[in-house]
């Protein structure tokens, strides 16, 4: 009877007093806490921070399943890794018998979804910025192939009232989406792409949907679906219905275009990242992006140098790519030309830095020989999980043969991860040999295989680039830019005798 009754503390953690109650999840509440100064404050926590109030999740230990479980170590694992400007920045965690504590950065301003309803609706104007930040922090987690998965309102806080700030938190269902895609339900439903609810795997373009629902929700103070109940929900997303936007919204042609490219059922019609970065009505910080593309064009510089192809490579790419994307949205007519020949230019480095790197991996590429009949000691036919593995393995070979190098990648780590455990607990020694043995020869396969994958998505990207700027007449000849001088030249002519 006594265990029944038993009640669990309230949330006590040394050095904070814990005030008003900012909200509650599936697996802890927050709270707004305020930091004690004392020389027993410990070295590493949030004591040397700007601000002595924080926003702390307290976790109830004895409440935690095996699924929130993992929700919040892929939570704190995440945030210890990810640091944005508009991103809720974790400072510590702690535990005591009773509670899990995630000290974070307190927002003054609240949710977005409060924001949105303290004013029914937002004007474009308003909305604008708001996208465009949680723009910067998709970009900052695509760069790092990390999905968000449940990007909503609530989910996205405020710094500030007046002149807001936006940080977007809880990354509890964030993860890492591979080249298989994945099919697990994860996020709030509401905001949660059509593709989720099929049956086939999605990628990281769940998020692209996301964001559309959040804009389409700051612009018309509510989501795009009516409904009654979750069933009714779950049929508007999976409808073949385009989403409808209002024809009388008082929004921009580049503000409409946006959302109809966001609002794709259809992921493969759905607006690219690529687009969605470069898109007028998000890309717009000229200045901050050229700083960027200096830095990455430099940096591959030094990764040269050090004789790290791969690395400046890659910068060079990244470099490129954002050259290209300014052109298309600068006016500036100078800045343009210069940026056209500094493409020009790259594009005939990163030509010669890919002939390096394929060389390289040529000629680092021999793998040991393994004796095929090696395996019939294993008893492959009495072992149907390490079977499996051997024949993904195999299968890792076959793409490899044909240049199909992420599915190949896929299968050497499917085959090697079972290997590996089958080898932690082999206790015959002539087996015990052959299968390390295997797996050294595969591992070396699997790294081949990294390494080519890494050179091919490269190029790529480089390719990318070529159309890119082959839409541009004048980027790849430096002759247009002496047409376009005479072209303008002409133009000042025809304008005095007209």
């Amino acid at each position: 009877m006594a265990a029944r009754n038993e009640v669990t503390p309230l949330p006590n953690l040394p050095n904070y007093v814990f005030g008003e109650k900012l909200g509650a999840g599936s697996y802890g509440t927050v709270y707004k806490a305020k930091l004690i100064a004392t020389s027993q404050a410990r070295v590493n926590s949030v004591a040397c921070a700007r601000t002595n109030f924080y926003a702390i999740k307290c976790i109830n230990r004895k409440s935690l399943t095996k699924s929130t479980e993992d929700l919040l170590i892929n939570e704190i694992k995440l945030l210890k890794l990810i640091k944005h400007e508009n991103i809720v920045e974790m400072y510590d965690f702690q535990w005591d018998e009773n509670y899990i504590y995630i000290v974070m950065e307190y927002c003054a301003g609240g949710d977005m979804s409060m924001f949105i309803r303290s004013r029914r609706q937002l004007s474009e104007a308003r909305a604008r910025p708001f996208v465009q930040q949680i723009a910067r922090v998709l970009k900052f987690l695509y760069e790092k192939r990390i999905s968000h998965m449940d990007l909503k309102p609530e989910n996205i806080l405020l710094t500030s009232i007046d002149r807001p700030v936006l940080k977007v938190a809880d990354f509890g269902v964030a993860q890492h989406i591979g080249k298989r895609g994945s099919r697990s339900i994860r996020g709030t439903l509401l905001y949660m792409a059509p593709e989720i609810l099929s049956s086939i795997p999605y990628d990281n373009r769940v998020d692209l949907w996301s964001i559309g629902i959040i804009l389409y929700e700051c612009l018309f103070g509510r989501p795009p679906f009516v409904f009654s109940c979750v069933d009714e929900l779950v049929e508007e997303i999976k409808s073949n219905i385009p989403i409808d936007i209002p024809n009388d919204a008082r929004i921009s042609s580049e503000c409409r275009n946006l959302l109809e490219g966001l609002l794709q059922r259809d992921p493969n019609r759905r607006i690219s990242f690529r687009d969605f970065f470069r898109h007028p009505f998000i890309f717009v910080d000229l200045s901050s992006q050229i700083v960027r593309a200096d830095d990455l064009f430099h940096r591959s510089i030094k990764a040269e140098q050090s004789g790290d192809i791969k690395k400046a490579l890659e910068y060079r790419v990244r470099a490129l790519d954002e050259y290209v994307a300014i052109i298309k949205v600068d006016e500036d007519h100078d800045r343009k030309r210069i940026l056209r020949a500094r493409v020009k230019e790259g594009l005939i480095a990163a030509e010669s830095l890919k002939k390096r790197l394929l060389t390289k991996i040529r000629n680092t590429g021999s793998v040991p020989t393994t004796s095929s009949s090696s395996t019939e000691n294993l008893n492959l036919n009495d072992n149907k999980e390490l079977s499996a593995a051997y024949q993904h393995c195999l299968n890792g070979n076959q793409f490899m043969n044909a240049s199909r190098f992420t599915q190949a990648c896929d299968e050497y780590q499917i085959g090697l991860t079972v290997m590996l455990r089958a080898a932690r607990t082999e206790t015959d020694p002539v087996k015990s040999n052959i299968l390390h043995n295997m797996i050294s020869f595969y591992l070396n396969k699997a790294e081949l295989c990294k390494n080519k994958n890494e050179a091919q998505q490269l190029e790529i990207d480089m390719e990318n680039i070529k159309d890119d700027s082959a839409l541009d007449s004048t980027m790849l000849n430096e002759s247009n830019t002496d047409t376009e001088k005479k072209q303008r030249a002409n133009g000042q002519q025809n304008c005095r005798l007209q």
